[in-house]
Parts: structure tokens; C-alpha cells; sequence
């Protein structure tokens, strides 16, 4: 799998400006990294093309990238509140996900309250490598003899209990794995998103390093309005949600050709 932006053409600085405005828009927040491959100028170029959009108040310049949302948007929501919303929807998401979870190999857990369900239902005699910059899955698999467990390190940010920055792509970059369980804020025909920009730019890096997406997802998050796109919808091969998911949203996903598993939790 692959979420790399496609190399774009332009027909001058103004051209690739107005570009760079409609791809930020777009997703939400983009790293200068991400912009200067898809443009494939240098990050000096880019820097310069961010910096009179930003003098134009057209862009937001923050750490690491450039977004057009505002701050308050950017914020995401507290981890512990989610813990306790849809819980027997998410038990459920993540007990059927177990079916595919090899044997042995590595796979890696991103961080939400649905994935963090599937890494403390692994099986005690489970073999499997898992691969998280999730605190809460890193303190759920501590002392599981049989699960070698790699953190993506980097810097903690405690509202999602999740590390991210350079460090933590970084890491990533040196990694491959069978099948990413990844995680949503929300979701709609664009793609999928998440609250902050620091938690897209892992999401978009562990996509790029696996061979299989799996969201896990309850129904609630196609009703929920999150800010930064992850990657995609076409980049997902499978979805696990539940049975409170419309008619309407799963044509939506089944029109990308993902194959949708839907679970029985007596919501519907």
C-alpha cells in the first residue's frame, strides 16, 4: 500500500502555489516532506511557495507542515473520553479482527480505542510482532511472554496517548509489515481522518509500510466531522464495523471495492 501523493505538474510558481493551497485544503495538513515529493522541488522551494502563502494569510504555517485549519480545529479529542463510547461495538470490531491477525509475523496497531481493544484480545499464546507508537497498547502487551512489542518512539502527546514527530516516521521508514489495524476519527467519501496533524502524518507513514489496511471502526465515526485526512479510502483493503453503519455508507465503502465485515452488537 502506498498514499504518497502523485507528482503533479504545473506551469508556474503561481500554478504550483494554487496547487499546494488546493492539496492543503484538501487533506488538512501536509508536511513539507509531502509537498516537496509531490511537486518534486526542493523542500527550499516549498518553503518559499509556504511562506508567501502564509504572508497572504491564505495557509497556517505550524511545526513540521502547514495547514489551513484553525488551531481549535486541530485539536482532537481526548482518549480516555473515547474509551467509554461504543464500547460493545468496538469488542466486537476487535474479536472479529482476531481473524486476521496471523499466527506469527508482524503487524502494527495504531493508536484508538478500537485498536487498543484488539491488542488486549490478542490470544495469550499469540506470536505475532506488533508494531505501535499506542502508550495504551504498549502498557496492554507489557508482559505478554509470546508478543515481542517494537514502540515507535518519539514525542508522547497525552491526549491521544500516542508518540508522533520526526523520530516516530522515522522509524517507520525503516520498518514493512503484513497488515496495518489502523484507526479513525471519522470518515466520509474523501477518505479517512483523523483529529490533529501530528496522528495523520504516522497514520499516512504506517499505510506506506504495509502490504494490508484494516480499519477498525464503529459506526458512529461516519456521523463524526474529523479535520485531517489520513489517506484514502481506496488505500483501505478491508473495514470491521458494526451493525449501526447506513445502507448509504456502506455502498459508500463497498463502491471503493473494500470488503466491509459487518458485526452483530443488537444496534442496529
Amino acid at each position: 500500500m502506498s498514499n504518497v501523493e502523485p507528482v503533479r505538474t504545473y506551469t508556474s510558481a503561481e500554478d504550483r502555489r494554487a496547487q499546494i493551497l488546493e492539496m492543503v485544503e484538501r487533506q488538512g495538513f501536509c508536511t513539507i516532506t509531502e509537498l516537496s515529493a509531490a511537486f518534486e522541488v526542493s523542500d527550499m522551494t516549498i518553503r518559499r511557495d509556504i511562506r508567501m502563502l502564509v504572508d497572504s494569510d491564505d495557509l497556517r504555517s505550524v511545526h513540521g507542515g502547514v495547514t489551513k485549519l484553525k488551531q481549535t480545529e486541530m485539536m482532537g479529542t481526548d482518549f480516555l473520553a473515547r474509551t467509554t463510547r461504543m464500547g460493545a461495538a468496538k469488542r466486537a470490531i476487535a474479536e472479529r479482527a482476531l481473524d486476521f491477525v496471523p499466527r506469527s509475523g508482524a503487524i502494527a496497531v495504531d493508536a484508538g480505542t478500537t485498536t487498543l481493544e484488539l491488542a488486549t484480545a490478542l490470544p495469550a499464546d499469540s506470536r505475532v510482532k506488533v508494531v505501535t507508537h499506542s502508550l495504551s497498547v504498549v502498557n496492554a502487551l507489557a508482559g505478554r511472554d509470546h508478543i515481542e512489542v517494537i514502540c515507535l518512539g518519539g514525542t508522547l502527546h497525552a491526549g491521544t496517548q500516542s508518540f508522533a514527530g520526526a523520530a516516530t516516521v522515522a522509524h517507520i521508514g525503516e520498518l514493512h509489515v503484513r497488515t496495518l489495524f489502523l484507526a479513525a476519527s471519522g470518515l466520509k467519501a474523501s477518505g479517512v481522518y483523523c483529529g490533529n496533524d501530528y496522528d495523520a502524518v504516522t497514520k499516512r507513514a504506517l499505510v506506506g509500510a504495509t502490504d494490508e489496511v484494516v480499519l477498525l471502526t464503529d459506526s458512529s465515526k461516519f456521523s463524526i466531522s474529523a479535520m485531517v485526512r489520513a489517506c484514502e479510502l481506496s488505500e483501505l483493503d478491508r473495514v470491521i464495523t458494526d451493525d449501526g453503519i447506513s445502507e448509504e455508507h456502506l455502498a459508500m465503502l463497498t463502491s471503493h471495492d473494500i470488503e466491509v465485515i459487518v458485526v452483530p452488537t443488537g444496534s442496529a
